[in-house]
């Protein structure tokens, strides 16, 4: 194998751990395109994503000689001083997972070894005259290497403009709102705060001038992701018996979108859910000062996939053979005995959350923009939805009123089946929606998890209608909107609602 050949065989792996790295890290595990606080090392993606598709099409076919060559050793340095500055940026932002940082190892060592090949391949360029001489591709694997090499250049600045719409976006979307900004500070614990909800509701709160507590499996991140703002805490042991917490807000548990529902990932996900729910309450029932609210987190998989009506009832028996009903089922039965310690207990049955900073919409969203959105199955299954905003003004209104106790449906009165509902996200990106996906392959590729996609219970938050909450984002439109545009200041926002009369209005100090 000749010099030439060698490089652009370690040029190819570079890009493999590198699309592996964008991949797994940034887009599954970090979500970057979606963090605020991520538009710096966003726009530095950008940067390096076309100073490399640049590079590769000079190695994929072109052999530049004297100054020409200069040129490309001065992009390769600029690539190099931007990956430095990146890696800067990422350690004062964010905890990098270990895979991560091996991957970057392998990947600085490769790349002295790529660059070193390349030097000693070129060493006679540099006394011919400038130009760029077309590269000899005397074999079939030399020409491929190079077709190759065109596919990536496309790929990378394709992801390249991505970013820098992503970090424009992320740059531009306002801080966040602040939450109880009018009410005396409170002492929240918040389980599960480095999640989607979590975060976006201990960011808020911060704003409003509150003391957070975040119980979190890795402290070390949640106090990074919060700039230190917040008490972060790894086990409910580090809470003092003496403490006085008013709110506990508990979200914590494993998503349940992801791999296969197997017997064993079934199992992960109850523990993550009962596991923190236990260590809480056996807090709560030792602590000589009780919360006054225990806000618990639960969904409206409670009632079953084929429910035509789903009821507001304190207590709701599993739908035999449906896992995410018995989920949500055991989830509120562990929090259930913290209301007869005096505490007053309020569940919060989820929809699908929207917003651009995670859950499902950035990936329905991606979809839909590259023109992917279908309908699944025959569509006619109810999509109960809510925006993340409502989510975080349901749990003002809780602090704020002492009547509200008990099971709510967090769901927006504008439901839409699924078909509506992938119509309306495609037209909001300006996308057509014309694909139909049978739900046969759906549930031979997911399982049992095919049913929260081809099934769900028909609901309607009616108790919060009977209280007269007023919705942020009532119907779809509004919502998507609000979502990809992130949280616009609405001209309600500073409302959260009347109470019903005869429940009473009080601070969340009223047991």
């Amino acid at each position: 194998m000749d010099l030439h050949t060698l490089f652009l065989s370690l040029l190819l792996l570079q890009i493999a751990m590198g699309a592996l790295d964008t991949v797994a890290h940034h887009e599954v595990m970090e979500k970057l395109a979606n963090r605020r606080s991520a538009a710096l090392e966003l726009k530095l993606h950008s940067a390096r994503g076309f100073v490399y598709g640049a590079l590769f099409l000079v190695f994929a076919w072109l052999r530049p000689q004297g100054l020409w060559l200069a040129a490309v050793w001065l992009l390769v340095l600029i690539e190099v001083g931007i990956t430095l500055w990146d890696f800067v940026v990422e350690d004062a932002t964010r905890l990098l997972p270990n895979t991560e940082r091996v991957l970057h190892t392998i990947l600085a060592v490769n790349g002295g070894a790529m660059f070193a090949v390349y030097a000693l391949a070129t060493r006679g360029d540099w006394a011919a005259a400038s130009a760029l001489v077309p590269a000899a591709h005397g074999t079939p694997v030399q020409s491929a290497m190079s077709w190759a090499l065109t596919a990536a250049a496309a790929g990378i600045a394709a992801s390249a403009v991505r970013d820098g719409l992503a970090a424009r976006a992320n740059a531009a979307e306002p801080p966040p709102r602040p939450l109880l900004a009018q009410h005396p500070q409170q002492h929240v614990l918040v389980s599960g705060g480095t999640g989607f909800i979590g975060t976006a509701l201990v960011e808020g709160l911060l704003a409003g001038g509150h003391r957070i507590t975040v119980l979190s499996r890795d402290p070390r991140r949640a106090a990074l992701r919060f700039g230190g703002r917040a008490r972060c805490i790894a086990d409910t042991a580090e809470l003092r018996d003496d403490e006085r917490i008013d709110v506990v807000v508990n979200l914590a548990g494993a998503p349940v979108v992801g791999p296969r529902w197997t017997p064993q990932r079934k199992r992960a996900l109850l523990a993550s859910r009962i596991g923190a729910t236990d260590a809480l309450r056996a807090w709560c029932d030792r602590a000589s000062a009780k919360p006054a609210l225990w806000l618990q987190a639960s969904a409206v998989g409670l009632y079953g996939a084929h429910a035509r009506s789903a009821p507001e009832q304190r207590e709701f028996a599993p739908v035999p053979g449906d896992f995410p009903s018995a989920l949500c089922a055991a989830w509120e039965r562990a929090a259930a005995p913290v209301g007869e310690r005096g505490v007053r207990l309020a569940t919060m049955r989820l929809g699908l959350v929207l917003h651009r900073s995670g859950g499902l919409l950035p990936m329905l969203s991606l979809a839909a923009a590259l023109g992917g959105a279908a309908r699944l199955g025959d569509g006619r299954q109810w999509f109960a939805w809510v925006h993340l905003d409502d989510v975080l003004r349901f749990v003002e209104y809780a602090v704020e009123h002492a009547g509200v106790r008990g099971p709510y449906n967090l769901v927006a009165p504008g439901g839409c089946t699924q078909a509506e509902f992938t119509r309306e996200l495609a037209r909001s990106l300006h996308r057509p929606a014309w694909l139909a996906m049978p739900a046969a392959p759906l549930r031979l590729a997911l399982g049992e998890m095919a049913t929260m996609l081809l099934d769900g219970p028909v609901v309607a938050p009616q108790r919060l209608a009977d209280q007269r909450f007023v919705f942020a984002h009532p119907v779809l439109a509004s919502a998507l909107r609000g979502a990809h545009a992130g949280l616009a200041r609405d001209p309600r926002s500073d409302y959260v609602g009347v109470g019903h009369p005869g429940e009473g209005h009080g601070t969340v100090a009223t047991h």
